[in-house]
């Protein structure tokens, strides 16, 4: 009786520790169901709180990818790739380094509106890429962003591979929120400003690129897909100006004709913005020539510089100036300290550069 007693007990235990283990293990489900392994959901439901600081603002233009082209003693644009561009890794490094940092992106349109949220912790970011032309002349950049299986990559016909998703800012960008999703508050994404001299985002689809009309409406309509795509994971566009002119050495006449060429070729691909980025940062808020883009329907601007505006920009009621900080290899350089609450610019210095990070003169020549 003693030993059928202590089998009994030894069953009814048994079966405990297998309902035990059964629930642990349906909870475990529950969770990584609930929340997956890339933290995404955890990111969601994190909570927000609202931010009234100030909200920082960067930008680059398109980068660099191979910095032996880019770089090379032939290449006639070499200075101006070394001032004003990053090299993919640099890029690359700066992410990581405003993620160490905790920022997180937020929207431009939530920047202006004063409606930014952040989890608790954290510090709001806007986020924009300058140009987005690219060439096919092979120094270094990408030929054209494209679709590629539903996924947002780069293509450059002389490189191998041909297409990837490390190359070029936005499918950086792209790469880094998909590892780390909490680095994008509510989906927000960067500005995109482009031109249109050359079309956008690598498609020829302007009559100044000089190719067929056929080709030109080809490019034009894989143009509105890429776009809408973009659009879809959180995206938006500025105009940069169709010619990127400097607005000091404008007339009235190229100013109007230039408003005109954006909205006859590039509005119908992009759709409507009220955002217009000065080429350079170059502006006169005060101006004539500059109400020409008002009477466009810009009145958001974006500009350069560390800096809170004029009394004229900061008491403005039919427009808003908003400043911008740029990340290329002078601001590496010459802003080591200034830039330190964002990124440590000696860190994600990429060595290839073919001038030395002690570099600091002839910027302004």
């Amino acid at each position: 009786m003693a030993q059928d007693i202590n089998m009994y007990n030894l069953i009814c235990i048994f079966k405990r520790r297998i309902f035990v283990a059964v629930i642990l293990v349906i909870i475990a489900a529950c969770f990584i169901f609930s929340f997956g392994f890339t933290g995404k959901a955890i990111a969601d439901t994190a909570e927000l709180d609202e931010y009234d600081g100030k909200i920082e603002h960067i930008f680059t233009h398109e980068l660099i990818f191979d910095t032996a082209k880019a770089y090379s003693p032939n290449n006639s644009v070499r200075d101006c790739f070394d001032k004003d561009h990053l090299t993919a890794k640099e890029f690359k490094a700066l992410l990581g380094e405003l993620y160490k940092n905790d920022y997180v992106l937020v929207s431009l349109d939530s920047a202006i509106n004063g409606d930014v949220k952040v989890p608790r912790g954290k510090k709001p970011l806007v986020m924009s890429f300058d140009d987005m032309t690219y060439d096919t002349f092979n120094r270094g950049c990408i030929d054209k962003i494209i679709l590629s299986d539903g996924n947002i990559c780069d293509y450059t016909k002389n490189a191998e591979p041909q297409v990837s998703r490390e190359r070029e800012n936005v499918t950086i960008l792209e790469s880094f929120i998909e590892q780390h999703p909490d680095f994008s508050c509510d989906g927000a994404r960067a500005t995109l400003c482009v031109n249109g001299y050359n079309g956008i985002l690598g498609y020829r689809c302007t009559p100044d690129c000089k190719v067929s009309e056929e080709k030109q409406a080809a490019e034009t309509e894989e143009c509105k897909k890429l776009v809408a795509a973009l659009k879809g994971l959180g995206y938006t566009f500025a105009s940069h100006t169709y010619y990127h002119k400097y607005f000091n050495s404008c007339t009235a006449n190229m100013i109007e004709k230039d408003c005109a060429m954006w909205q006859k070729y590039i509005e119908p691909i992009v759709g409507e913005t009220l955002v217009l980025c000065y080429p350079a940062g170059e502006h006169k808020a005060k101006n004539a020539k500059n109400d020409i883009f008002k009477k466009y329907g810009f009145d958001i601007f974006l500009c350069v510089g560390n800096f809170a505006g004029t009394d004229y920009e900061r008491a403005a009621t039919d427009a808003k100036y908003l400043y911008r900080l740029p990340f290329d290899g002078t601001a590496l350089r010459l802003y080591q300290k200034s830039y330190a609450h964002l990124a440590d610019t000696r860190a994600i210095y990429d060595e290839t550069r073919f001038r030395p990070f002690s570099y600091k003169g002839g910027y302004y020549k």
